[in-house]
């Protein structure tokens, strides 16, 4: 008896943190408000590309607000996927993308790490 309410209770514990893990939304924030605090937080913010670098299959953007500006690596698999959704992954400086990710540091430069190709909109120009 002992063991089947253990069971069920267990059953229940992990469909509610399931249930929350999949509605939780990122923060929305203004480009200028990201911090290393917020590091290992996911986010979604909106920047021009000041800066395209291509590099071996990966693209590393630049995403600036006028005052403040972090770096959005996306890598070769990412590129690769976009690709493989029908994604142009064309980006120009200027266009305006809308960016949902994970914040990280490198370098000592804050990055925002997207995880599905569907967390970065370009808005145009």
């Amino acid at each position: 008896m002992l063991r089947t309410v253990c069971l069920i209770s267990s059953i229940v514990g992990l469909l509610l943190i399931y249930i929350a893990a999949i509605n939780i939304q990122p923060k929305e924030v203004a480009l200028s408000e990201i911090n290393f605090e917020m590091i290992g937080h996911s986010v979604v913010t909106t920047g021009y590309i000041s800066y395209v670098k291509h590099s071996k299959g990966h693209i590393f953007l630049t995403l600036s607000d006028g005052s403040t500006s972090l770096q959005v690596p996306l890598f070769a698999g990412f590129v690769n996927a976009m690709k493989a959704d029908g994604i142009n992954p064309k980006f120009r400086r200027g266009d305006v993308i809308k960016i949902s990710g994970f914040v990280s540091e490198y370098r000592g430069q804050l990055q925002i790490i997207p995880r599905k190709t569907s967390d970065i909109e370009v808005k145009g120009d």
